[in-house]
């Protein structure tokens, strides 16, 4: 292995925490606090988000949607209910109310510095904001993603049942959007519960590309069959998009649609990832992807985690946050919705008993 990692510290009972700048909140003897950097701050909630944005920090609460908006550790601004954070591409926060009489959430952005709706009206779709682009779309009734602009005007929108249903697995259902990974060149990618990388284009909503590694499109014409499609995300030096799954990954051009890169763990490094039975939640950071996994011939939870470099194709640290001491006296694991956070020179990840393990590189 090319790196060396040691285990820091060990927090018990945190809520959120923030990789990018090491705040964390944690519950001890029946209080909660915040740790910014040196300073600490007992708080009513142990926050559950924190999102960094730019010189602010975004800190968020679950049981109110309570907002607060932090410069250091100085609170500058409160919003005290129905907040959610939206994606770090803008500088906005979403805010909602429910409507008693349709049972329907309706949604708006707004600036967290004065707390005006973005929007003209509250929209019944989830919002998704990148600059000047603002996407809807409604999972929970599987109707449709559209564009709109501030004065609430559909600009397009494109129907999900048109996407196809998946005969194989959930047959009769519409599919929905899972995450939306950025326009690019005028594409609007996103990622679908049926394994789908959808690209529309942003000006008319029309699909440009359709691509699949569900075996129920295989017929469709319209659909181009991919190897597994996995965990998806668009990569910051050149745009592409990176697909990750339990077996292999792939890089795909978003002009073109191509596959530009792709290999199998076994075969690329069967005695590092290859070694590993399953690989859960790969996260891509920079040339690397982190991971959770479990190897061949243990069964004792996941309890271990690597760092792979995708680009010399080589697992370059791996390590075991759990022991199977503790794994078999406590029950505790690790858990694939939490993932590896890597930031500078520490590693953070939070097990199943919310406990947050935290990793230093050694020089």
């Amino acid at each position: 292995m090319s790196v060396k990692y040691t285990k820091i510290a060990k927090i018990e009972h945190v809520a959120g925490f923030d990789p990018k700048t090491g705040y964390y909140a944690y519950s001890k003897d029946d209080k909660r606090y915040i740790r910014f950097g040196n300073t600490l701050l007992e708080c009513e909630e142990a926050p559950l988000k924190f999102q960094e944005q730019g010189k602010y920090t975004y800190v968020w609460y679950g049981s109110a949607g309570r907002f607060e908006l932090y410069e250091g550790n100085a609170l500058i601004k409160s919003i005290e209910s129905d907040t959610k954070l939206l994606n770090r591409e803008t500088e906005y926060i979403g805010c909602n109310r429910f409507d008693p009489d349709d049972c329907l959430v309706y949604f708006n952005v707004m600036s967290p510095f004065d707390a005006k709706p973005i929007l003209r009206q509250d929209m019944p779709y989830q919002l998704y904001i990148e600059t000047d682009i603002i996407i809807a779309y409604n999972n929970l009734n599987k109707e449709d993603v559209c564009r709109i602009d501030r004065d609430s005007n559909i600009l397009w929108s494109f129907p999900l049942v048109d996407l196809g249903e998946d005969h194989v697995y959930t047959p009769g259902e519409v599919d929905r959007i899972v995450k939306i990974l950025g326009v690019v060149g005028g594409l609007l990618w996103f990622k679908t519960d049926f394994a789908r990388l959808i690209a529309l284009d942003i000006t008319t909503g029309k699909p440009v590309y359709q691509l699949s590694c569900n075996p129920a499109d295989e017929e469709k014409p319209q659909y181009k069959m991919v190897e597994g499609i996995g965990h998806c995300y668009l990569r910051e030096e050149d745009k592409a998009i990176i697909g990750i799954s339990s077996s292999g990954f792939q890089a795909i051009d978003p002009s073109t649609a191509e596959v530009i890169d792709r290999f199998i763990f076994r075969e690329a490094d069967p005695d590092g990832i290859g070694s590993y039975r399953s690989v859960f939640h790969p996260l891509l950071q920079g040339d690397y992807f982190t991971f959770l996994g479990e190897k061949e011939r243990e069964y004792s939870g996941i309890r271990k985690v690597g760092i792979f470099d995708y680009k010399t194709r080589k697992l370059v640290w791996e390590g075991e946050v759990i022991s199977e001491e503790e794994y078999r006296a406590k029950g505790n694991h690790l858990v694939a919705p939490q993932p590896l956070y890597m930031s500078g020179s520490k590693l953070y990840i939070k097990d199943f008993q919310d406990t947050l393990h935290i990793f230093q590189r050694e020089s």
